[in-house]
């Protein structure tokens, strides 16, 4: 049964408006009744709607929203000295997009000054922040162990395993299916897949099944084999341009365009090149922006939703919100 208000003030023979001010240590009240009231609270498990005390007090300050809310927090497997460029450009949409939110923002790095797991959950809880955005982490399939009974948490990527809760991710299989058709529409009839496999792994393999699912539509003699391999080397890059003869190739590699020139392929008259992951808009590559910012600020207002309706714990229908990518002309597919 939920502990309301009024189930304070019928057993202790008050109004509810006498247990309100009590609870919030109005000085009108008395301290005995004050004491009497909180005591009465604390044994009937009482646990106050911080989301429902906020908007009480936006309607008395009549209706203009406080500068502040609460503190969200940001936690991931990056420390100091191995940044992913990546990352901080979701960590920069996070704190924009909190900012305007009238949300703060604590960063949290695992084994930042020996910060572990139970420590997490010790300053969360201390701190009382109840909404947590996770960050990518490097390896895929991780698993975390936290309380979440108390916490609004929300993924980005596809990277947490378990426990399975909300998450914001890139919009690859759609995106995927607009970009080989374009690819095919520019006279492209060869299109090569490279990644390495640790990194299609962290994409969940969306990217990988969407260039098969491109190929299973397309005819025969235009379907290569992807080259996915641990460790993506030089040489077995070369070797399979020279057996597969691509003349546009999708990729996330980075090394990619480097090793084509060396090679003395000429990029875009000899072989296209297209990036999902370009640094920016304006990249020199052609390709795609992630539009990591839009993603780190979607997290923010999933997150806030749950933590305004009071929605906590690990949910039983977790959901995924999609983010397209931003379109980069480049300078590596031909006009």
């Amino acid at each position: 049964m939920s502990i309301t208000l009024a189930t304070i003030a019928r057993a202790c023979e008050v109004s509810t408006s006498t247990v309100s001010l009590s609870l919030r240590d109005h000085p009108r009240i008395p301290d005995a009744t004050k004491a009497r009231i909180k005591a009465t609270a604390a044994a009937l498990g009482y646990s106050p709607n911080r989301s429902v005390s906020r908007v009480m007090t936006e309607i008395r300050s009549g209706g203009k929203s406080p500068s502040f809310k609460e503190s969200l927090a940001y936690f991931t497997a990056d420390v100091t000295h191995h940044l992913r460029a990546y990352e901080q450009r979701i960590y920069a949409g996070v704190c924009t997009r909190a900012r305007e939110m009238g949300y703060g923002i604590d960063r949290f790095e695992l084994g930042e000054k020996g910060l572990s797991m139970p420590q997490l959950g010790r300053i969360l809880n201390s701190r009382g922040i109840r909404g947590l955005i996770l960050a990518p982490w490097p390896q895929a399939h991780t698993e975390l162990d936290l309380d979440w009974q108390n916490l609004a948490p929300v993924a980005i990527g596809y990277t947490l395993e378990a426990p399975n809760i909300h998450r914001v991710s890139r919009d690859v299989m759609h995106t995927l299916r607009g970009v080989f058709a374009k690819l095919t529409s520019q006279g492209y009839q060869r299109i090569g897949f490279v990644m390495e496999r640790s990194h299609e792994a962290r994409m969940e393999f969306m990217t990988l099944a969407a260039y098969q699912l491109n190929a299973f539509l397309s005819p025969e003699p235009q379907r290569l084999p992807p080259l996915v391999e641990d460790n993506l080397s030089q040489d077995s890059f070369h070797n399979w341009i020279s057996v597969h003869q691509p003349d546009v190739i999708f990729t996330m590699h980075t090394p990619v365009l480097k090793w084509l020139q060396n090679g003395g392929h000429r990029v875009p008259n000899d072989i296209g090149l297209f990036a999902f992951n370009c640094e920016a808009p304006d990249s020199d590559l052609s390709g795609i922006y992630p539009a990591y910012e839009a993603i780190g600020a979607a997290a923010v207002e999933q997150v806030a939703g749950l933590v305004e309706r009071g929605d906590f714990g690990i949910p039983t229908q977790a959901s995924t919100l999609i983010v397209p990518g931003i379109p980069c002309p480049g300078k590596t597919l031909r006009l």
